[in-house]
């Protein structure tokens, strides 16, 4: 089937073969950036850039206007604004419990970040409200998505 085609099957798997190099891949993360990392290592906070009335998360070292911002925390609620599942690995052997990954974005910042959520497929939906689940602080590095184990979905608080 020619690539042009794809789209005629959408449910159709399809296998691109080939290797991703991601341990490779260095991000600089400029001074707003070390500061977050402290923040998440040491405090479990996660901290974005304020340009003007906007948060932006992950931070950035300059706002879209090339002024420096400042630091300011981002509480969330997260909520998941896209998502995949996948069902088989890359050698097409099917999981056991299929995976769920996501484009998980704060409602008090702009940007967000792609992580698991750990929860079936089926309870899964655009806008769905989950929280992180971060390492023990001895573990975590002020790596967003390596001291983040997963999101999950947020229950409601129950009032006694």
């Amino acid at each position: 089937m020619a690539w042009s085609m794809w789209w005629r099957e959408p449910r159709r798997t399809y296998r691109f073969p080939g290797k991703m190099e991601v341990e490779k891949y260095v991000y600089t993360p400029g001074l707003h950036g070390l500061e977050a990392a402290r923040a998440l290592k040491e405090e479990g906070k996660f901290l974005g850039t304020r340009c003007g009335d906007t948060i932006y998360y992950p931070p950035t070292t300059l706002c879209p206007d090339y002024t420096e911002g400042e630091l300011a925390e981002v509480k969330g609620p997260w909520r998941i604004t896209a998502y995949t599942v996948v069902r088989e690995t890359l050698e097409g052997e099917r999981l056991e419990k299929p995976l769920v990954i996501a484009h998980i974005a704060p409602d008090d910042a702009v940007g967000g970040l792609i992580h698991y959520v750990d929860a079936s497929p089926d309870e899964v939906y655009i806008g769905m409200e989950v929280e992180p689940v971060l390492k023990p602080k001895e573990e975590r590095r002020g790596n967003p998505v390596l001291d983040i184990t997963h999101f999950k979905p947020r229950r409601p608080e129950t009032e006694e």
